[in-house]
């Protein structure tokens, strides 16, 4: 088979379109299912590839965290996906093991239950699919459903990929070594973790915000922080040092990711360019 981006396949005398890492030879009767990384929130971040798949997929299911919320997700398909297509799944807001098991274990049937019916179904992900994403827990119990069900997952623009080019900062050069990690519980942890790393990159900020600015403060790296929010979006928040973070607005750490550099690391020339 050519390496090419899609190409027609006859299957029982019907033409149909496969793109490039499809099985062309899809189970009788049975749908494909699709994860897609959406990007950190500026539809324009969107692959080709993502495009797509979303126009020919039958249905696109996307999470969302309440009834009346509204899911990001959506805002940034909004002008690819027909509203038609679109199914949302609410999930709970919670840390509850057996609770979240529940929830998915009833997604995972509902996307199941599709699949079954033959129809290609997309499940979508803000940042890339395998990132701190909800999609690895909907695969994971509809691979407990049926092993043969065929996937493929879209790789997505990750936030950590999207501050740092909003910033303009490298995260990492020659031999250097970076960490994305979740804000840790007690700041001791994060503080091994900038001892060991030149670059760190957290998320899942949220309310420990202030706690994180104040440490960060006392530690001296007011010059070597990078804070966003919502990138891409038009409320986004951007803050190229400490100071510049406002502590006031109570829900700035959600949806936020923060670039820490090493107070060690020096500006080095790169070895590949030749002395100006």
């Amino acid at each position: 088979m050519a390496s090419v981006d899609k190409e027609k396949i006859r299957t029982k005398g019907k033409p149909r379109t496969f793109y490039k890492g499809e099985n062309p030879k899809k189970q009788k009767g049975r749908g494909k299912l699709y994860g897609i990384g959406i990007g950190p929130g500026d539809p324009e971040l969107l692959t080709i590839k993502a495009c797509k798949i979303l126009k020919k997929v039958d249905k696109v299911f996307a999470p969302r965290s309440s009834i009346l919320a509204e899911s990001l997700a959506l805002r940034i398909i909004g002008d690819t996906v027909p509203k038609s297509k679109i199914r949302t799944i609410v999930f709970p807001m919670t840390k509850e093991k057996k609770r979240l098991k529940e929830f998915w274990e009833k997604a995972a049937k509902k996307v199941y239950k599709e699949l079954s019916r033959g129809n290609d179904i997309a499940f979508i992900t803000i940042g890339d699919p395998f990132i701190y994403s909800t999609y690895m827990y909907l695969l994971r119990y509809i691979k407990k459903l049926d092993k043969s069900i065929d996937i493929c997952t879209i790789p997505g623009v990750s936030v950590v990929n999207a501050i740092a080019s909003l910033c303009n900062v490298p995260l990492v050069e020659a031999e250097e070594k970076f960490a994305v990690l979740p804000l840790p519980n007690k700041m001791s942890q994060l503080k091994n973790v900038l001892n060991q790393f030149d670059t760190v990159v957290l998320l899942k900020i949220g309310k420990g915000l202030k706690r994180l600015v104040r440490f960060l403060e006392k530690e001296g790296y007011d010059g070597s922080v990078y804070f966003a929010k919502r990138i891409g979006r038009p409320e986004e928040v951007v803050a190229h040092n400490l100071s510049q973070i406002n502590l006031n607005k109570k829900t700035l750490g959600y949806m936020s990711t923060m670039i820490i550099r090493s107070k060690k690391r020096k500006k080095k020339m790169n070895p590949a360019l030749p002395k100006m």
